[in-house]
């Protein structure tokens, strides 16, 4: 009886933690985004994380029926990463991202309602900037 026990506990265990693994910690896309760096800022009340938003080109549908600027929200856990993009901010950038299931709350906010894609976006590397060609810039 207490080995049944035993294994019973074992297997619920190992599925609790292959669950909050697969959800939480494994990485379900990687990719890169390009765009101008609209806003970048550190908030939180419990856990301070990096945030920021990239306006890309072009317009997509809203949820509402209308349409809305395609932008890419998105936090950052390295803090050179964040130092970096502070001063960024106005400018032509691309950044590699690693995208999650589910968010927590000491890796940033959960932006499912701001992003085309449902996850929490991780930005780890800058791979270029440049100046952005916008008129209204006053570079």
């Amino acid at each position: 009886m207490r080995k049944t026990i035993f294994f019973v506990a074992l297997i619920l265990v190992a599925s609790i933690s292959g669950y909050i693994y697969f959800k939480y910690y494994n990485r379900y896309d990687e990719g890169q985004r390009e765009g101008i760096l609209y806003s970048f800022s550190r908030k939180g009340d419990v856990f301070k994380t990096y945030e920021g938003v990239i306006l890309q080109p072009g317009l997509r549908s809203a949820r509402t029926g209308g349409l809305n600027t395609n932008e890419f929200h998105f936090s950052v856990t390295d803090e050179s990463v964040a130092d970096s993009l502070k001063n960024l901010i106005g400018m032509q950038i691309r950044v590699h991202y690693n995208q999650y299931r589910r968010s927590l709350p000491w890796r940033g906010e959960n932006n499912n309602n701001d992003n085309k894609d449902k996850g929490q976006y991780i930005v780890d590397k800058i791979e270029a900037a440049t100046k952005a060609d916008n008129p209204y810039n006053t570079f």
